[in-house]
């Protein structure tokens, strides 16, 4: 046979061997269905025959892409049995081989079911579902030998002739057996129920090999309907043929480039195979039955014309289909671009641009991973990644205005696979796209920065402002009015001046007034020179009443703020306060200040709530404390509380200038 195009010299081997092998076995059942008379009808082995002819191709394929992988060796093994069953119900003469095929129809079933449970990674979902391994591989066990022990007494009549009456040990052991096979029935209702929970937790590469089951899920149910309605076997064994594809799909998703191919092919084939039996059934006995007057062969002539007109057009919706499944919109570059535009248009926050960009490449194309390096002071560094990095990545330079500002790092989807010529060059506009994308980015953050500077450099003025004022003017104004009053006690005319001095002290004591409404008017009350949480417990004594109870926590220390945080918090809190004495009749309200990479207060008071205050009211303080926030790059939340009230929460960011030098990531689990 010839070399799989990228396909490496020992996997080669390995998927000729397996297919060698079942080729031997579909011989030597062909065979002894033609030589021996006792040869078990083959229509009485579809289901052990589809698992012989497709689980064993396909565990090759997945122990020659992932060796050792658990669900690859459980496929091998009832692949194997399954083959050894069909030979031994085709050469069924020999008493031993008679007693064989009553017993090993069985095992392949249990270990599918076992492998369901370990898909798609080769891992229980968690160590609370080794319970359900350990019983449905013991059921399994039981039934397994429970059978071959009763075929020692019937070895040709336990599995073959139904009807044929046991006693004693046999019939005992029938019974044990049947109840192990209900035991193992109910295990595939919590595999199947496994299948579900990895679904909903899973994400990206996961939650896509877990979606290659769908189809299988709905053909099988599908098969046994047909089969039902007209008694068409054939339909069962097809829909069987859904089950191991799908799950080698899965399993080497991202891991073999020659199986992308071979995958493609074999899905379509499968689709249509099933769609031209379904159609030509269903036209079939729609028109022998309504037209036709009950002639098969008419109608089968009919339904050949039908489907021979239909199929190209329905094979390449089919073909469309599944190529969108394997390689995204690949072939649709403007859906590609106009989806990284809407990342661009709707992502508000700087930092998550680059990985929901990232995301988005690679979930629209299917990749495994996806990065962004940039150049960090001369040297790369990855800026945001999608995905699991594999060990051969592609690369693709990124200019913006003729300055290569770093590259998108993209993995094939499988290893050893290659992009074509046409993804290559989709690729490479992605990047030029990517590159406008980042410099857009980093110029929004190099304003938000320079806006943080502003704020701070504007606050640590203001209170070296409040500083000079409070040390010198107030101290250098104290000592006049005490040198004026010492003058007036020496002069020899204390009437005539004592006038005069009377009036300096009165001005003097006004203008000290005026400095000291000036230190309370700066935008950074003196109570902040003993720290954030003290100007906040400060603040809750002055608001608090016989009629509302404060409650203050504070989760972290607050010291080291910059200033430019703390006058926002505590201009909010108090703006926050104000409202709830003014308009919430609230009795009890709690504030709670945290400190992580960023101040989060949260407000919660008890009252009528912002839903029932009146109109009015419900704007007041509100667009201040949601412009103090914005103006640091925070945010500010109100909303109803649980379950009355209001909630004011904020979020202030604690700046680290630069801030620069970490690496945000989506998580792909």
């Amino acid at each position: 046979m010839g070399d799989i195009p990228g396909t490496p010299g020992p996997r080669r081997w390995v998927v000729a061997a397996g297919l060698a092998a079942l080729a031997a076995v579909a011989a030597a059942a062909l065979a002894g269905q033609l030589v021996d008379d006792r040869a078990v009808p083959i229509g009485n082995m579809v289901l052990t025959a589809a698992i012989a002819v497709l689980f064993t191709p396909m565990a090759a394929l997945i122990l020659a892409g992932v060796p050792g992988h658990p669900v690859g060796r459980l496929m091998l093994a009832a692949g194997a049995i399954a083959c050894g069953s069909v030979v031994a119900g085709s050469w069924a003469g020999p008493v031993a081989l008679a007693w064989a095929y009553q017993w090993s129809g069985w095992p392949p079933l249990g270990l599918t079911v076992l492998a369901l449970l370990l898909f798609p990674d080769g891992r229980l979902p968690s160590r609370r579902w080794r319970p359900l391994a350990w019983l449905i591989a013991g059921a399994t066990g039981v039934a397994t030998v429970a059978l071959a022990v009763a075929a020692i007494d019937h070895p040709r009549t336990l599995v073959t002739t139904v009807d044929t009456p046991l006693t004693g040990r046999a019939a005992a052991l029938e019974a044990v057996a049947k109840v192990a096979i209900l035991v193992a029935g109910a295990g595939l209702i919590g595999v199947l129920v496994s299948l579900v929970l990895r679904w909903r937790r899973a994400a990206g590469e996961v939650r896509q090999q877990l979606a290659c089951l769908l189809p299988a899920a709905v053909l099988i149910p599908l098969a046994l309907a047909v089969d039902g309605a007209l008694g068409l076997a054939g339909a069962w064994a097809l829909a069987a043929a859904a089950m191991p594809a799908a799950m080698t799909l899965a399993v080497l998703r991202y891991r073999l480039y020659d199986l992308d191919r071979i995958v493609n092919r074999t899905v379509v084939w499968l689709v249509m195979s099933l769609l031209v039996i379904v159609g030509f059934v269903a036209i079939v006995a729609l028109l022998r039955d309504l037209v036709m007057g009950g002639s098969t062969s008419d109608a089968s002539l009919v339904a050949t014309g039908l489907i021979a007109v239909a199929f190209e057009p329905v094979r390449r919706r089919v073909q469309h289909g599944v190529d969108y499944l394997l390689y995204g919109d690949r072939d649709n570059p403007y859906k590609v671009m106009a989806s990284i535009g809407d990342v661009h248009g709707k992502t508000t926050d700087p930092d998550a641009v680059l990985p929901v960009l990232m995301r988005t490449i690679a979930t629209s194309l299917r990749l495994p991973y996806a990065a962004v390096e940039l150049a960090d002071h001369g040297s790369p560094r990855v800026s945001a990644e999608y995905g699991r990095r594999t060990t051969q990545v592609e690369e693709f330079d990124m200019v913006a205005h003729g300055e290569r500002l770093g590259r998108l790092l993209v993995g094939p989807r499988s290893s050893g696979g290659h992009f074509s010529r046409r993804e290559r060059q989709l690729l490479d506009d992605v990047a030029q796209y990517a590159a406008v994308v980042t410099e857009a980015t980093r110029l929004i953050r190099d304003l938000q920065e320079s806006r943080e500077r502003l704020i701070m450099a504007r606050e640590e003025e203001r209170r070296r402002l409040r500083r000079d004022l409070h040390d010198g003017v107030g101290p250098a104004l104290t000592g006049l009015s005490m040198q004026v009053r010492a003058a007036r006690k020496s002069v020899t005319e204390p009437a005539r001046v004592g006038e005069i001095l009377d009036v300096l002290a009165a001005d003097l004591q006004l203008c000290m007034t005026e400095v000291r409404q000036l230190l309370d008017g700066l935008p950074r009350p003196a109570e902040l020179d003993d720290g954030l949480e003290a100007a906040l417990r400060a603040q809750c004594r002055r608001f608090e009443g016989p009629a509302l109870a404060l409650d203050l926590y504070v989760v972290e220390s607050l010291d080291g703020l910059p200033a430019a945080v703390e006058v926002a918090a505590y201009r909010i809190v108090g703006e926050a306060l104000t409202n709830v004495t003014k308009h919430a009749r609230a009795r009890t309200c709690r504030i709670t200040v945290g400190r992580r990479r960023s101040l989060n207060i949260e407000v919660v008071d008890d009252g009528v709530g912002i839903e029932a205050a009146a109109p009015s009211q419900r704007g007041v303080g509100l667009d201040s404390m949601r412009e103090r926030a914005e103006e640091l790059g925070g945010e500010c939340f109100v909303t109803a509380g649980e379950p009355r009230g209001t909630a004011v929460r904020v979020h202030l960011p604690i700046p680290s200038i630069p801030l620069r030098g970490h690496t945000p990531k989506l998580e792909h689990r």
